[in-house]
C-alpha cells in the first residue's frame, strides 16, 4: 500500500512575518510630533517628478488635526487636490504617487493645484511663473 505524505509549502516552524516599508507602517513606528515631517521627507526623496498642471490657482482647505490626507501628485485625479486612485490605471502609465500626510493641528492651508511646487503638498507660489500661467487657459 502506498502512503501519502502531505508536504506543506511553508514549514510550521518558520514564523510568518509581514514586512512592510509603506509610509503608514513606518509612520506608526515613530512616535512624536515630527512624524508628519519624516513621512513627507521620505516620500519627497523618492518622488521627484512633477505632475500634470491641473490649475493655475491653489486650493484653500481646512486640515483637521490627526486626520490623514492623500494629495494628488500626478494631476489626473477627478477629486483635485486629493487623490482618487487614477494613477493606478495601467493604461495611463503614470509614474507619480500621491503624497500622504497627517495634519499636526487644525489649520487653514493652501494646497497646490499646479503640481509644480517644491513644498508638496502646499503651495509655494510656483503657479505664478509665466510657463505655468500659459499652460492653463481659462
Amino acid at each position: 500500500m502506498a502512503t501519502t505524505r502531505v508536504i506543506s509549502r511553508i514549514p510550521a516552524f518558520f514564523p510568518r512575518r509581514h514586512l512592510s516599508t509603506s509610509t503608514v507602517a513606518c509612520g506608526k513606528a515613530v512616535k512624536g510630533p515630527d512624524v508628519v515631517l519624516k513621512e513627507r521627507e521620505w516620500q519627497l526623496e523618492f518622488f521627484q517628478d512633477k505632475g500634470k498642471i491641473y490649475d493655475k490657482k491653489p486650493f484653500k482647505f481646512t486640515l483637521k488635526e490627526g486626520k490623514k490626507y492623500i494629495w494628488c501628485c500626478c494631476g489626473n485625479s477627478k477629486t483635485q487636490p486629493f487623490c482618487d486612485g487614477t494613477h493606478l490605471s495601467p493604461f495611463l502609465k503614470i509614474k507619480q504617487k500621491p503624497v500622504v500626510f497627517k495634519a499636526p493641528k487644525t489649520m487653514d492651508v493652501w494646497l497646490c493645484n499646479c503640481k509644480q511646487t517644491n513644498n508638496r503638498p502646499f503651495c509655494d507660489g510656483t503657479h505664478r511663473r509665466p510657463d505655468i500661467q500659459a499652460a492653463i487657459k481659462d
